[in-house]
């Protein structure tokens, strides 16, 4: 079975730029158009919620977020990691 191009993979249709949300496995869960959101998106998929600031959440994000393997990848880098098979 060949892979889906990038175009039918994509599930943030348009030419904007945006961040996607990827766990430790390499799995795209979610994305946002800004990065602020695309943080939040990372610490409910980790269940870490109930931050008072961003930068609370930008913290753990560095800190846990990261021992956890969550990664925010930047749209143009998500599509050369998924076209070169790192991104499932």
């Amino acid at each position: 079975m060949s892979k889906k191009s990038w175009d039918k993979f994509n599930r943030m249709h348009g030419d904007d730029t945006f961040y996607g949300c990827v766990d430790k496995d390499g799995f795209w869960f979610d994305s946002s158009r800004q990065f602020e959101i695309a943080i939040h998106w990372c610490c409910m998929n980790a269940g870490a919620h109930g931050f008072n600031t961003v930068a609370d959440a930008v913290n753990w994000m560095q800190t846990k977020g990261a021992e956890l393997g969550y990664s925010i990848i930047h749209s143009d880098m998500l599509r050369k990691m998924y076209e070169a098979g790192l991104i499932k």
